[in-house]
């Protein structure tokens, strides 16, 4: 009898899962307190990872897949040529549209005074910021007065911060091309252009009368769009560069960084009006720089400026994330609101109505995530960014669980007057908690797979969402299925006994009210003492009613005709799609980082500078190979030849025997070649094995460098030059790949291996997810879809329904990928990630009418109707709260969530239609009658 269905008051077709969910809801209905008690321990237990939970942010961790060279590379680029400077850079667009206007150079003169003129107070800083804990000499490189460049100024006392080039201070501006002498007071339009037509035609390194300068660089690379005359004069630009090199301070601060760059930086980005206000707090400013304006930034006059600062994007993302917090909470209590006016029975009634189950249901939905993350971090798996989607994730989840089980149990409630509150919660998990397995094991398993992906974001997102979803489950198998029990246990007291009104809560009207029959409602829960009585179930009417319609004949037609269009616009777009990303989508449209890199593809086009890195490969031993690889660089169709610069070029150049040299008057040579293209302290173009060879003497510079002869024999085996792709071979996500695929192969071609020579750039981390990122989308969705089919036949046990739910599932996610292609969408990794959430979702449109149809009685058509009477609302439901959800979204500027919103407005759309409409016009067809009597009319309306 314990397994007989039968022998339990269940249908006689109930499968084993049915049979074993029904005894643990009468396990739970009779100690729910000890079920509440196990989840809150449980919880206590997942959440307490937490305390050791860290988060991942660097991009190569997050984007390069797992294993992959360039991991190898950035390892050795880090320890070998770590990270010394950092480059402000801005854009002037003069709004006359004269970038050589004299009164336009006047003004940017005055603003590169002014952000010259920062003071930075490092012992200040220090003082703010320091981690207590830390050891004094940690910070000793901060200490002291800093402005950009000590030559600007009187005072002893201050240091430079700026980068050396040249023995120089690193500042690229047309500036430059004037002295200091230079009498701005008496310049106009035409002597200014006349100055630097002279400056134009002048030889390199020449000094210029007219400037009152010497020549170091070539107006092209600070004038955007510099236009010439036959004659060689300069007749005009459209926009200037400005941009100072900063040294970067490599030091752990816990989430003090840098703190004199970064003080430097909100100074100057306010002076150029870059924000509305300052950046650095009250307590700050004024203090740790010799700011002595107000807080609001205005900016110059004459020009519109774009910049891109080492703050710039830490300041940005905090933005955003914010904004997108400020949106998700929003979009949270729009979904909790729905929640609670939708669940529970029709009426509202202030004994039946089930605020309290939806309070336990909201909460669940919060502490699922933070369990979920919890557990990951007991297994050593950091947070990344793309956290937040499982939060959406657990919140769509949870919504739709604890709609199916309060309304099987509302259900049952009616159907089943006599029986017990034991019985009706065994017979709630019988029905409703079989559909709630079918789709969170399925979306916990989907994600379990994922997690083997080779994309580390895309992997530890899986994990954390997989162990998200199970805690879902389980907490609504314990915690929730215990207060509906309890909730039963209240309204089944007896009529006319007095109970707690479920308002109470909510409201704070904590008036008892007396049981009364669930069928004849006494008032509106939100509204006391309205009256709602009689019948109402306007939402399970109107589905009902619209079933019977698409079930007709001309329904099923017409059902049949519109979603097979809607199928083929989905091939024909899932045949567009196409895969491309760029990190500078992340950036929001109306930021002046967005508008920087925008005027710099405008006005200073070009395509990506990267390194030339050649490692461990002794330069005596290896003469041919960079021979070749010096004329490659030139050669290369996909390279700027003049912006190759390669040291072996110009050492030969001035050692035409170095090719039959011996190894010691080789180094000699390429030692007194080294002196003349490296400062002091700068990391130059090689690593010399000795590090006698790469010290000057003390206050001495590069020429006071001294090398033994034992020394110099030691060699050099890690060099460094650099070169530009063009723009049209790395302006597309596809194209980028293909360019540093080619660049890798040529270079290990050369030298035989991809750690011995390659190329590098900060932004290549970006690129790498491109080459892999539609394989792994493809190999999820497999993986996903195998789940799904497993799952699907082994629940539901219906070959024909099975079948028809996974289609359906399968048909959902094609479409939506390729509608998206109509919406601009693009496959990337954050689409993947989106993507692998659709799965699971799409699952919970069709399982739930799906396995609720298996248990259903009567025609065929019938069957589909009493599907969709019964578990539809519940569907429906999920569909609007995550529409709510997704909407508030939609108006975040962050790409992440406008990439989210686009595609799960797509979803719910046409996986709504799908589960809703489509599925059960299909099972109509091809599902089959099943007319025998049952023990309990599980499905009847």
């Amino acid at each position: 009898a314990d397994s007989d269905p039968v022998a339990m008051g269940l249908d006689d077709h109930h499968g084993k899962l049915e049979v074993m969910l029904y005894k643990y809801g009468l396990q739970v209905a009779r100690r729910p307190w000890m079920f509440i008690a196990l989840s809150i321990v449980l919880i206590g237990a997942s959440a307490s990872g937490l305390a050791t939970f860290e988060d991942e942010i660097r991009p190569y961790n997050l984007w390069v897949p797992s294993g992959a060279i360039s991991l190898d590379q950035v390892a050795y680029i880090e320890e070998t040529w770590p990270a010394d400077g950092t480059l402000a850079m801005s854009v002037w667009a003069p709004k006359d549209g004269k970038a050589l206007g004299a009164d336009n150079l006047r003004e940017l003169r005055s603003y590169d005074q002014q952000i010259r003129g920062i003071v930075v107070n490092g012992d200040a800083v220090v003082a703010d910021k320091r981690n207590q804990d830390e050891p004094d000499n940690i910070y000793a490189p901060f200490s002291g007065s800093w402005v950009f460049d000590a030559s600007d100024h009187d005072s002893a006392t201050v240091k430079s911060r700026c980068a050396t080039r040249g023995g120089r201070c690193d500042a690229q501006s047309i500036l430059g091309a004037f002295g200091p002498d230079y009498d701005w007071a008496a310049a106009d339009d035409a002597k200014i252009l006349r100055d630097l037509s002279a400056f134009h035609k002048a030889a390199e390194d020449a000094i210029v009368p007219e400037t009152m300068s010497r020549k170091t660089f070539d107006l092209q690379r600070v004038v955007a769009q510099l236009t010439i005359n036959d004659a060689g004069d300069v007749t005009g630009g459209r926009a200037l560069w400005l941009a100072y090199g900063l040294q970067q301070r490599e030091a752990d601060f816990g989430e003090f960084e840098d703190g004199v760059n970064t003080a430097w930086d909100a100074d100057a980005l306010c002076l150029m009006g870059m924000e509305e206000t300052h950046r650095l707090a009250d307590e700050f400013r004024g203090k740790h720089t010799n700011w002595a304006g107000s807080a609001s930034c205005t900016g110059p006059q004459r020009f519109d400026v774009s910049a891109l600062y080492s703050r710039s994007l830490d300041d940005l993302f905090g933005d955003v994330i914010s904004s997108d917090l400020t949106s998700f909470f929003i979009a949270v209590a729009l979904v909790i609101t729905y929640m609670f006016v939708m669940i529970g029975p029709p009426g509202r009634d202030s004994v039946h109505g089930m605020i309290n189950l939806g309070l336990v249901a909201s909460a669940i939905v919060g502490v699922s995530g933070i369990c979920g993350f919890g557990l990951a971090s007991h297994i050593g798996v950091k947070n990344n960014p793309l956290g937040g989607f499982i939060r959406f994730l657990v919140l769509g989840l949870g919504v739709d669980d604890a709609f199916v089980i309060t309304a099987e149990f509302v259900r049952h409630k009616k159907n089943k007057k006599t029986a017990s509150n034991e019985e009706l919660i065994g017979d709630t998990l019988a029905t409703g908690g079989g559909s709630v397995f079918l789709t969170s094991f399925t979306d916990a398993a989907a994600f379990g797979i994922g997690a083997s992906s080779q994309l580390p974001a895309l992997r530890d997102f899986c994990i954390m969402a997989a162990f998200a979803v199970a805690m879902t489950w389980i907490l609504m198998m314990t915690l929730f299925i215990a207060s509906v029990a309890l909730h039963g246990r209240r309204t089944a007291a007896g009529e006319g006994a007095q109970v707690y009104d479920t308002c109470c809560l909510p409201i704070g009207a904590c008036t008892a009210k007396q049981v009364h029959d669930i069928d004849e409602p006494q008032g509106c829960c939100m509204l006391p003492g309205t009256g709602c009585t009689g019948r109402m179930e306007p939402l399970p009417d109107a589905l009902e009613a619209a079933a019977r319609v698409v079930l007709t004949t001309p329904g099923k037609i017409a059902t049949v005709a519109i979603f097979l269009g809607v199928l083929v616009l989905g091939v024909v777009g899932l045949t567009q799609l196409y895969v491309d990303w760029k990190l500078e989508w992340y950036f929001p449209d109306d930021s002046y980082v967005a508008s920087f890199l925008d005027d710099n593809e405008k006005f200073f086009s070009s395509g990506t500078s990267y390194n030339i890195h050649t490692a461990d490969s002794d330069v005596f031993e290896s003469r041919e190979q960079f021979q070749e690889l010096n004329s490659s660089c030139y050669s290369w169709e996909f390279n700027v030849p003049s912006s190759v610069s390669f040291f072996w070029d110009d050492f030969v150049s001035q050692t035409p025997e170095a090719m039959t040299m011996e190894r010691e008057e080789f180094y000699a040579n390429l030692f007194q070649y080294y002196k003349s293209t490296t400062a002091c302290g700068m990391p130059g173009v090689m690593r010399w094995e000795s590090e006698a060879c790469e010290k000057c003497a003390e206050g001495g510079g590069p020429e006071s460098r001294t090398c033994s002869s034992a020394d110099l024999l030691k060699g050099v085996r890690h060099t460094r030059g650099s070169a530009t792709f063009k723009l049209e071979f790395s302006n597309g996500g596809q194209r980028r790949y293909e360019t540093l695929t080619k660049t890798r192969d040529e270079m290990k071609r050369i030298f035989g291996s991809e750690l011995e020579a390659f190329p590098f750039s900060s932004s290549f981390t970006s690129w790498e997810e491109v080459g892999i990122i539609e394989g792994e989308l493809l190999r999820n969705l497999l993986f996903a879809g195998v789940v799904i089919v497993v799952v699907v036949f082994g629940v539901i046990q219906d070959v024909k329904v099975s079948f028809c739910t996974v289609v359906s599932t399968c048909l959902v996610i094609v479409e939506t990928a390729g509608c998206l292609y109509f919406w601009d969408v693009t496959i990337s990794g954050m689409f993947t990630i989106i993507m692998v959430v659709c799965v699971g979702l799409a699952v919970d449109y069709a399982a739930h009418i799906g396995h609720c149809f298996k248990h259903s009685y009567g025609t065929a058509e019938e069957r589909a109707i009493q599907a969709v009477r019964t578990l539809g609302p519940s569907v429906f439901n999920a569909v609007i709260s995550t529409l709510l959800a997704i909407l508030v979204v939609g108006f975040s500027k962050s790409f992440v969530f406008e990439l989210f919103f686009r595609i799960l407005c797509v979803l719910c759309i046409i996986g709504g239609t799908h589960g809703l409409w489509l599925l059960p016009v299909v099972l109509s067809i091809v599902g089959g009658d099943n007319v025998k009597a049952s023990k309990v009319d599980v499905a009847a309306p």
